[in-house]
Order: structure tokens, then C-alpha cells, then sequence
């Protein structure tokens, strides 16, 4: 009696367990009546004298309820092939500054003068992926910390002690065919498709908006050529605004098409070499109203404003209108990864890469007049700029990375070199914290795995000014004007040699 009073307490936490998704789905009533019948089994057991007989009775049972459990739905069919995913981030950082804008040159207050900077920053995004159709068709959505700036997501806590906002970061669909392998086509808010991509022309943080198609030949094996084409939308517009009426234009939309082929070629066992270039071609720049494409400013760095505006029309505001941005970029991209066995394990596995950028559309050198000082006439429509910034299309980057992080006990560390000149590249597309135009920089990184899902990281960063200002007419409207400053400077990290250190703990889940 004893002993099928505690078979009877374990079958029924087997059923309990076995059966709790129906019972939050109120199917108690069909929980109680299972019960019931076991009890009535096991009395029955009571009876019987063989032992064999009480066995077969109890692996009988222990089928049953086993069997139902497995045709009892745990979830509504709807969330079948649904995942949750997310990442959580805390950070501290230390920024610290050198230069014009940064100390205050001879100790007289400036304008526009940043202090030293330590900070707390956070991170939160959390999102569902849903798939059908054996994983062909999947839609997904993204919520994330941060402000409204499409580079950044991480949250830094001050306010007085106010509360965060969450943004939404990702909401795309994307079609992967199996009549047609290697080929994808997405749009929405997605997650960045292109693989030339490095920190100099995409932030990690940055999820781009439009359509794209994607095609990776199967038919040679290890060596995988692809080609793929984007449409993106940077800024719809719908209202024609007082600088476009002034200037006879028309409603435009700014419009960015991306252009790329390439190759991913698994040479051997442990030895992959990528290659691929990009062609990023903007249209109407100048129509953004976000300020993210970015235009240069009264020394040569970029800047906000109008933009687009005639001659006359920069006589009469002439600390508000800026050359109108233009971007024709090409990206070069390549990365050689590779495994050395005979290493300790976390130094296996070798990744090295290098970038080049060109901004091909970059004429802004027709623009400007070091000569001219902001509130005087102009003929040349375009603000004056010291004599260094008059063309400079061209970036480039290069690094190496030992490691990798996969599991509990991985460790890897990063070393990259950075080299972005005024024209090249899109700032307001780029990481806000580590790189700007007009900027060289050496950034190490390193990460810890604790567990297989925590880990700690660390990096370094020192940034230095590629030209630094040395018009002593610009010099004086930026730091001593009232009304040139600040807003004309938003990359003032152009001027600066800024060191940037950070350790930060990562949960993903």
C-alpha cells in the first residue's frame, strides 16, 4: 500500500509537469478525471498478486501519459516557431579631451567647450522572430533603449533619474525561397545586409529602412560569389519648406541605392577569404532633414543646416547655409580568417581585414573660401573653410582579431586602425562614440566569456584630428561668436585628441 501511494505521487507529478501548459490553458477538469483514473488503476494493482502484472500495468500507464502529453498542444498553434531573443548591456565609460575645443586654449573659456566625460551607459533591446513554411518566410520585430539617432542605442542615465524611452529598432520581413537557394529578399526596417561593411561606413547600431534583394550562387562549392541591390529610404518628404520655395525646387526625396558584388571562398579547412565591394549612390542629399548625412561647416568640418541654398541666399544667412552634401561612395572591402591548431585555444582562430573608401562624388573644393569670414557678402556660395579642407574623398581601415566568443571560456582581443578624411564618408551613419570625420584612430577591444551567454568586455580608443584649424578668422566666429557656435560644430571631436575607455558586462538571452 505504501509503495503505490508513492507511484501514485510520482505519476501525478509526472502528469502535473507533463500536462501544466493544459492546465494554464484551463483544461483542469481533464487533468482531474486522468487523476482519477490512475487512482483507480492503482487500486486495481491492489488486487493483483503478480508482480509482473503490476510492471506491465505501471508501463502501461507511464505510455499513456507520456503519449498525451506529446498530442496536448503546449502553446496556441500561432506561436509555433516563435523565439524571443535579447541583450542587455551596462557600461562605463571615461572620454577624456586635448585640444582647441576640448581645454580651452591659453585658459580663456570657449564656446562650445567640452569637459572631461564619465558616464554610465545602458543597453536593452529584446525583439520575437516568427518563421513558416520550413523557415522560408520570417518576420520580426526589435524594441531597443536609446534616443532617436539612427547610430546609437545605448542609454546613458542621466536626466535626473527620469525615465528611459524604448524605440523601435527592427521591423523587417525577409523571404528566403527553397525553389531558389542563395536567393533573399527583405524589406522594412532590417537588419544591415551588406557585407563590405565596417565601423567607418555603418554603425553596428544602425538598422537601414528600405528593400533588398540578395543572391548567393550555390552551384561552385566553397567558393560562394553573391551580388545584391538595396533601396533605402533616408527621408520622405511631403511638404515643401520656406528654403525650397525661396529657391524655386521641387518636393525630392533623399534616396540611397547600394550596389554590390563579391565572393566568399572557403580556400581550405581553416582558411576563408572574403571580398566585396560596395557603390552607396545618395540623391538629394541635400532634401535630408534629420542632419544625419551631415555638411561641412565654417572650418571645413561637417555641419548642420539648409544646405542647397543660392549665392544671394548665403549673403543673407550666412551663419546657417552650408554646401549641399553629395555622396557617391565606394567601399572596398576584404577579410582573410584562418585557424592555427598547434595554438593554445583561445589563440586558434585569426581574422584580419582592410577597408578602403572613397567618396567619388566628393567636389566640395568649388565651395570654398578660406578667405571669407562669416556676416560678409560671398560669391561663391559655400562658407569659408581653412585652406587644408578642400578635397579629401578617401578612408581606410585595417585590423586583426585572436579569438573568438562562442562559450564559456573564450576570449578575444582586437586591435583596428581607423583613417577617415572630411569628405569620405557619411558621419551621422557612423559610431558616434568612437569615430568622426577628420579622424585617425587605434582602438583595442577585448572580450571575456564568463558563461556561455555573459561576458566582460573592455576597449581603448585614442583619436587624433587629421588637420586641425589654423584660419584665424574661422577660429575666432566658431569659439568667440555667439551665433556661429555651437551649433555649427556637432563633430567637435574633429578637433580634439580624445582618449575613450570602457569596460561593460553583456547578457545575451
Amino acid at each position: 500500500m505504501q509503495r503505490n501511494a508513492i507511484i501514485l505521487g510520482c505519476i501525478t507529478a509526472i502528469v502535473m509537469l507533463s500536462l501544466a501548459p493544459i492546465a494554464a490553458a484551463d483544461d483542469v477538469s481533464d487533468l482531474k478525471a486522468q487523476i482519477e483514473r490512475l487512482n483507480a488503476r492503482l487500486e486495481k494493482m491492489e488486487t493483483q498478486k503478480s508482480g509482473q502484472i503490476e510492471k506491465e500495468e505501471l508501463a502501461k500507464m507511464m505510455k499513456e501519459i507520456l503519449d498525451d502529453a506529446q498530442a496536448a498542444p503546449a502553446l496556441p498553434a500561432w506561436m509555433k516557431d516563435l523565439k524571443f531573443y535579447g541583450l542587455f548591456r551596462l557600461r562605463a565609460e571615461s572620454l577624456t579631451f586635448q585640444g582647441k575645443r576640448g581645454g580651452g586654449d591659453a585658459g580663456t573659456p570657449q564656446i562650445g567647450e567640452r569637459k572631461n566625460r564619465n558616464r554610465i551607459r545602458t543597453l536593452l533591446l529584446f525583439g520575437l522572430v516568427k518563421t513558416w513554411w520550413d523557415k522560408q518566410m520570417e518576420v520580426g520585430f526589435q524594441l531597443s533603449t536609446g534616443d532617436a539617432a539612427p547610430n546609437a542605442a545605448h542609454q546613458t542615465l542621466t536626466g535626473d533619474f527620469s525615465k528611459k524611452p524604448i524605440w523601435i529598432h527592427l521591423m523587417y520581413a525577409k523571404y528566403k525561397p527553397n525553389w531558389a537557394k542563395g536567393l533573399e529578399i527583405g524589406g522594412g526596417k532590417v537588419r544591415n545586409p551588406i557585407k563590405t561593411l565596417t565601423a567607418m561606413t555603418w554603425s553596428d547600431a544602425l538598422n537601414p529602412e528600405g528593400i533588398y534583394v540578395d543572391y548567393v550562387a550555390p552551384f561552385f562549392g566553397d567558393f560562394k560569389p553573391y551580388g545584391q541591390i538595396g533601396f533605402w529610404m533616408v527621408n520622405e518628404e511631403g511638404t515643401r519648406d520656406a528654403v525650397g520655395m525661396a529657391a524655386g525646387s521641387t518636393l525630392r526625396d533623399t534616396v540611397m541605392m547600394s550596389y554590390s558584388l563579391g565572393f566568399d571562398w572557403k580556400i581550405a579547412n581553416a582558411v576563408d577569404w572574403f571580398f566585396g565591394a560596395t557603390y552607396y549612390k545618395y540623391y538629394n542629399a541635400d532634401a535630408s532633414t534629420g542632419g544625419w548625412l551631415g555638411r561641412y561647416g565654417a572650418d571645413g568640418q561637417w555641419a548642420s543646416g539648409p544646405g542647397g541654398q543660392t549665392p544671394a541666399q548665403n549673403q543673407a544667412a550666412a551663419t546657417e547655409a552650408y554646401a549641399s552634401a553629395d555622396f557617391g561612395i565606394l567601399e572596398l572591402t576584404t577579410k582573410v580568417g584562418w585557424k592555427m591548431d598547434f595554438l593554445p585555444v583561445p589563440f586558434q582562430k585569426w581574422e584580419a581585414w582592410f577597408s578602403y573608401v572613397r567618396n567619388c562624388k566628393d567636389d566640395y573644393s568649388t565651395l570654398k573660401n578660406p578667405s571669407w569670414v562669416p556676416g560678409t557678402a560671398s560669391t561663391l556660395g559655400g562658407l569659408g573653410a581653412d585652406r587644408h579642407f578642400k578635397s579629401d574623398p578617401n578612408a581606410y581601415g585595417v585590423g586583426i582579431k585572436v579569438g573568438e566568443n562562442r562559450k564559456k571560456g573564450d576570449f578575444s582581443i582586437a586591435y583596428s586602425y581607423y583613417y577617415m578624411e572630411y569628405g569620405s564618408i557619411v558621419p551621422g551613419f557612423i559610431s558616434p562614440d568612437l569615430l568622426y570625420p577628420n579622424n585617425q584612430a587605434h582602438v583595442i577591444h577585448a572580450i571575456y566569456n564568463i558563461d556561455d551567454f555573459l561576458t566582460l568586455g573592455g576597449l581603448v580608443a585614442i583619436e587624433n584630428p587629421i588637420h586641425t584649424n589654423d584660419n584665424p578668422a574661422n577660429a575666432a566666429a566658431n569659439n568667440t561668436t555667439p551665433a556661429a557656435t555651437p551649433a555649427q560644430v556637432i563633430f567637435p571631436h574633429s578637433q580634439d585628441t580624445t582618449a575613450v575607455f570602457r569596460i561593460e558586462l553583456t547578457w545575451k538571452f
